[in-house]
């Protein structure tokens, strides 16, 4: 009686924590997938841009390169090694200037050789401060 209750506690221990286990697993593998960190334009290169497909493009706008004609820019992305053409069609975001840091997802087109970025992202510095406080001085 002893045993067997000994061996029921046990196999209850080793099904709670192999469950465990496998939901450790799945969780982790869910958010690696979910997780894209963003290529600079020399890393891009590096890795060569024709094997890459859609992919995250970051780095700073370069000063004076933003083109604007109607819903298209185009604008050059620096890591202050190289650097790489970028289209987008569409409104950019109020954060978006030049010498300020930008993620474009998008595609190289090795044809016009010029990344095409369906989607912005304008990063802010940390010394962000909301309008509210900015206005009571």
């Amino acid at each position: 009686m002893i045993r067997q209750n000994r061996l029921n506690r046990l196999g209850v221990i080793l099904v709670t924590l192999s469950a465990l286990g496998m939901i450790t697993f799945f969780v982790l593998k869910a958010l690696q997938s979910n997780i894209n960190f963003y290529l600079t334009p020399t890393q891009a290169i590096e890795k060569g841009y024709e094997n890459l497909n859609t992919f995250k493009l970051g780095g700073m706008v370069k000063v004076n390169s933003v083109q604007k004609e109607g819903l298209n820019t185009k604008f050059y992305v620096t890591d202050y090694d190289n650097e790489t053409l970028v289209i987008f069609r569409g409104v950019l975001p109020n954060l978006f200037k030049e010498n300020s840091g930008v993620v474009a997802l998008g595609y190289f087109d090795t044809n016009e050789e010029i990344f095409v970025a369906k989607e912005i992202l304008a990063k802010h510095d940390e010394n962000y401060s909301p309008v509210e406080l900015n206005n009571n001085d």
